[in-house]
């Protein structure tokens, strides 16, 4: 019974403390006000960590930035090493020094009169910014090294793929120019295409944003002048917004479709060319392959 209740006076002990902890404000070396809302356990974000944060600034009532409006979501960062954070350091650099993975904390930073220079005056009188911030995750050395290692095994894949392409254009601008390419049909402007794929997603319309892997020869003598699989994958073009027969084959598929497209000069880059690759009154064929 006695054992018990040492038992129930410790937990009650440890839950007070930790709620003391919680929401407890710290004045950091540079003069931040930080608020630790959550106080998990864990290690520390230290310094030369790559960590994924989520980060709200506010000016008064106003906020001015967010990743989550802006980036879409957390952001990545790499914290600098000791050397590196001397002087003044960044308000939030401070904080995640004293963050576990998943820690919620308010920063305020007080300004000077150099950095109220900085603000633009509709914003009134302004003392100090303040920054929510979250510790989203703490990505470990091997974390990095997994990561890296996907990358280049995907880049690899890409590359490959893009070596399959590369025979299959240098096949059909053969049989093309041997009058012997199957399906070969020409629109209204010019334009001639063949279908390779219709795909099975959406019919593709001005504007769409769609992410859009290609592979680009010359008419006349088949060297590449540009692709997407040396870069790792696609590439996100709005349609509407490149030369005219681009735009218009993009526009005979749905998502997930495959063509190759025969552009005439005039629907290309014309008389004035486009750099070294591509000279004046050039005609070019693509493959295309648009994405889901």
């Amino acid at each position: 019974m006695r054992n018990l209740l040492i038992l129930s006076v410790l937990t009650l002990f440890t839950a007070t403390q930790l709620a003391c902890q919680k929401g407890k404000e710290v004045t950091t070396a540079g003069g931040n006000r930080v608020i630790n809302h959550t106080n998990l356990q864990g290690p520390k974000a230290t310094y030369g960590n790559t960590v994924m944060i989520s980060v709200n600034t506010w000016v008064n009532d106003s906020l001015v930035q967010s990743t989550t409006r802006d980036a879409g979501g957390p952001r990545e960062i790499a914290l600098p090493d000791s050397s590196q954070m001397k002087g003044k350091v960044p308000a939030v650099f401070e904080a995640l020094l004293m963050m576990a993975k998943g820690d919620s904390v308010t920063v305020i930073q007080p300004l000077d009169s150099i950095m109220k220079k900085g603000i633009p005056k509709n914003f009134g009188e302004v003392k100090e910014i303040r920054y929510e911030v979250k510790l989203e995750d703490i990505l470990t050395p091997e974390m990095l090294q997994k990561r890296q290692q996907e990358e280049m095994q995907k880049m690899e894949g890409v590359q490959a793929q893009g070596m399959l392409v590369a025979e299959t254009v240098k096949t059909m601008l053969a049989d093309y120019k041997g009058k012997k390419l199957a399906n070969l049909k020409k629109s209204e402007s010019g334009l001639e295409y063949v279908i390779i794929e219709q795909g099975t997603g959406a019919p593709i319309k001005e504007g769409d944003s769609v992410p859009t892997s290609y592979y680009g020869v010359r008419k006349s003598d088949g060297v590449m002048f540009d692709n997407s699989y040396d870069r790792g994958g696609p590439t996100p073009f709005n349609v509407g917004a490149l030369i005219p027969g681009f735009n218009e084959g993009m526009k005979l598929l749905n998502r997930g479709g495959k063509a190759l497209l025969f552009i005439p000069s005039k629907l290309g880059y014309g008389a004035q060319g486009a750099g070294a690759d591509i000279p004046p009154n050039s005609d070019l064929v693509f493959y295309i392959d648009m994405g889901l």
